[in-house]
């Protein structure tokens, strides 16, 4: 899928990863093991359920199989380092050879890579989100402290509770790509900005293919071919943020994946116009990515 603004020489190449987070051997969780530093494994290691270990430790191999089909590194060779809030990057060094921005997040048994390309502008901020809805959540006593009263005004407007979970998942999905791109993580206020999220018949889906060269995986994920996903979805900043530049021009997508699962994109840039965005998809098991290896 391509913006439609495509005559700028400037724009931005968007990959996204979906790869569900299932058993693996033994013999990949030792391969997968020696590819991460020592403080990597330390994480990993720290997780009191091993279920979470396993699945934390998939997540950076992952991350490492994929950034290798960019550049001429193995999965071991890459490094990364941390904003002060945490957020994951590659090392300076690393961004000014390859020219990534990455962002990842995980949900349930969904692993979401994100893999960003800029082009004719100095830098940008990227961030995406797959979220999971949880039937058993409160969402109402929630409204009131991370939600702007733009965005639950609009949700409770909506005819039913069924309808009002889906889009309070849908918008939690959005702010976090948004505050993940900002590296500020909940250190933000998530009731600084809002995003104007119409109902789906009122909004301009484009269609994503999803890549995948296996259709068994695909359809034992219950995923489509073919993605809806909806981009130009307004973002209104409604109080400043220290640390955070207010020139920054913000383009955001949402997508579905499943019924179950949604999926959110944010980018910026200092450019004063929207780039073009091209975006693609792929789906691809854990076991896929650790045997190209």
């Amino acid at each position: 899928m391509t913006d439609s603004l495509t005559s700028s020489k400037n724009g931005v190449n968007v990959d996204l990863f979906f790869i569900p987070l299932n058993d693996i051997s033994a013999a990949q969780t030792s391969l997968a093991e020696s590819w991460l530093s020592d403080d990597e494994l330390a994480k990993v290691r720290r997780y009191r359920d091993p279920k979470a270990q396993i699945k934390g430790l998939q997540v950076r191999a992952a991350l490492r199989t994929v950034l290798s089909r960019y550049a001429d590194l193995s999965p071991h060779e890459w490094c990364f380092e941390y904003g002060a809030k945490g957020k994951p990057s590659l090392t300076a060094t690393l961004r000014q050879q390859t020219g990534l921005e990455f962002n990842l997040s995980h949900s349930g048994d969904w692993l979401l890579i994100g893999v960003a390309q800029f082009h004719g502008v100095v830098s940008g901020l990227f961030g995406v989100d797959i979220e999971r809805s949880r039937p058993k959540t409160d969402i109402y006593p929630i409204l009131n402290h991370y939600f702007s009263p733009q965005e639950t005004a609009a949700l409770l407007a909506l005819a039913d509770e069924a309808s009002q979970r889906q889009r309070f998942f849908d918008l939690w999905a959005l702010k976090e790509s948004y505050i993940k791109a900002t590296g500020l993580g909940l250190a933000q206020s998530l009731k600084s900005f809002a995003f104007e999220l119409k109902p789906f018949e009122q909004l301009a889906a484009e269609s994503l293919e999803l890549s995948c060269q296996d259709a068994g995986l695909r359809q034992a994920c219950g995923v489509a071919s073919m993605l809806n996903v909806y981009p130009h979805i307004s973002l209104k900043i409604l109080l400043k943020t220290p640390d955070l530049a207010d020139s920054l021009h913000w383009q955001t997508h949402f997508g579905r994946l499943t019924e179950e699962y949604r999926f959110a994109i944010s980018l910026a840039h200092a450019d004063n116009a929207a780039l073009p965005i091209t975006l693609t998809a792929q789906l691809s098991s854990i076991e896929v990515l650790l045997a190209d290896y």
